[in-house]
């Protein structure tokens, strides 16, 4: 087994891609494709993808391009279509490399809503699927747990996919099919070592990045493992993260972006590493096809507003956004309620502006900005309870706001990270009541810890009639014209 990784990331980004016996490995990496895999006029589908990707690989038979799961779920979508749609895509995709001998260099691992709809056949993937810890009754993995390429320069690169597990639709979906999910720790230590000896060792890991940090730090250095491409998260990571010299990547998400990491190996060891984090937008030729096509799509939906600077929140879960300012603001503009919150992770589509040029917005697009179709939901809760959520934010952000504004320092002992609550323009009063309004996802009795930072049944929520798409839809009506700061409002201020 290999043993490498001794220097720091300052040094890896400014190492020289000497030439030697070393070699060059590049990988185009992507992540959380959320089934944006068609174009449109501000970002490229899977076919622009290919095109971009064709000349790295016939100019480097050591390239790869890797998707570290979630290709399913996104756009608002027929019945029929839902995860099919998006999968048979992405198998055109990949028979399009295999035709020009790079299927091998193209790989995906499972996200947890590959299950969304079921659980997806080992077959129904051209390309093979990913994933070492979902195993069945003899206790065999369900799909590819491993992939180990011998590239025409004689090197040896392995993938291996893990999934995050302790997803309860995941664990709702196998158990029908009596399959069951070991940890991502346990599924390494067992299969790593079956691959044999590598060049360069990559994990392809699906799961919150609380748990990837944990994974990379408990990972032994006899295993040899070299990076890990990520995703569930939807962040940007570049510079990647580090642990225990394991570098950590990943790329946005709903295909906006794409990463291309170059590494170079020598004997086994890594020896030298560049990334560059690209948006994955159209040509102005493309653009301006697409636009007129936009149009002539939109005259089968209604207009609902003009949009003048990027809605933006998708990539930046972990801080208020402008998506969340405006869907919580929408949220509680529906309900007339004091004070409104909605967890990062429900919001999955961008609506982007081009500096200088309005985009009009149809009801479809605020479809997909919230396309869970959750009630809202209102609950009465005091200012000790809300002080108690923003105290849990401050260590694990998920909340977007609307009518509170506060301050909040990580770094401050428990109890005390949050400072400065005010609901509308009044300072929190602890033992007042307040009307709260949720989406009726994260109200469930058994997401209040996760999405809330409180009790299961210490609110009663009242549920409304109104899904969160048709708040969104009425308060863009009402605005005509959405003009929020793409940085966010400055509804939460981190300290120091």
């Amino acid at each position: 087994m290999k043993r490498r990784f001794i220097f720091t990331f300052l040094f890896i980004l400014i190492c020289p891609f000497y030439a030697g016996a070393a070699q060059e490995v590049t990988i185009v990496y992507q992540n959380d494709l959320h089934a944006w895999v068609f174009p449109c006029s501000t970002q490229m589908g899977m076919a622009g993808m290919a095109r971009r990707i064709e000349p790295i690989f016939k100019k480097n038979p050591n390239a790869f391009y890797t998707m570290a799961g979630d290709l399913f779920t996104g756009p608002i979508l027929p019945d029929n279509l839902k995860g099919t749609g998006a999968l048979g895509i992405w198998n055109r995709f990949w028979k399009a490399m295999a035709h020009q001998g790079f299927g091998q260099r193209v790989l995906i691992s499972a996200g947890n809503h590959e299950f969304d709809y079921g659980v997806p056949e080992p077959v129904s993937f051209s390309s093979g699927l990913l994933c070492a810890n979902l195993l069945d009754r003899e206790n065999h993995p369900y799909y590819t747990p491993f992939k180990v390429v011998k590239t025409a320069t004689g090197l040896r690169v392995g993938f291996i996919g893990l999934l995050l597990n302790k997803d309860h639709r995941v664990q709702k979906a196998i158990s029908k099919k009596e399959l069951r999910l070991i940890s991502p720790l346990n599924a390494v230590n067992r299969f790593v070592p079956k691959m044999g000896p590598l060049d360069l060792t990559v994990l392809m890991v699906h799961d919150d990045l609380r748990n990837i940090l944990t994974l990379a730090g408990r990972l032994s250095p006899e295993l040899g493992v070299d990076l890990i491409l990520s995703g569930h998260d939807h962040v940007i990571l570049d510079p990647p993260l580090e642990q225990k010299h394991v570098f950590i990547f990943q790329a946005g998400a709903m295909n906006r972006y794409y990463g291309i990491l170059r590494v170079r190996v020598d004997n086994g060891k890594v020896i030298g590493m560049e990334n560059r984090m690209l948006e994955n937008i159209p040509s102005p030729l493309d653009r301006a096809t697409l636009r007129l096509k936009e149009v002539s799509d939109g005259m089968k939906g209604k207009e609902v507003a003009i949009l003048k600077r990027s809605l933006l929140g998708v990539c930046t879960r972990g801080r208020e956004n402008s998506l969340g300012d405006f869907v919580t603001d929408a949220f509680r503009r529906a309900t007339r309620s004091a004070v409104a919150m909605t967890n990062s992770g429900s919001l999955r589509r961008e609506m982007w502006a081009f500096p200088g040029e309005a985009r009009t917005l149809r009801e479809g697009d605020f479809k997909n900005m919230t396309p869970f179709q959750n009630h809202l939901v209102v609950g009465t809760v005091t200012g000790a309870q809300i002080r108690a959520i923003l105290e849990g934010d401050a260590v694990h952000f998920v909340n977007q706001v609307s009518g509170i504004t506060y301050s909040m320092d990580a770094d401050r002992p428990e109890g005390n990270r949050v400072l400065e609550i005010k609901i509308g323009e009044r300072p929190l009063v602890a033992d007042k009541a307040y009307t709260l309004t949720h989406n009726s996802y994260c109200a469930r009795p058994e997401n209040m810890r996760t999405y809330l930072h409180l009790k299961p049944g210490s609110i009663q929520w009242k549920k409304t009639p109104l899904l969160d798409y048709e708040a969104l839809i009425q308060y863009a009506r009402h605005l005509k014209v959405i003009d929020y700061p793409s940085e966010g409002a400055g509804r939460i201020k981190r300290l120091p």
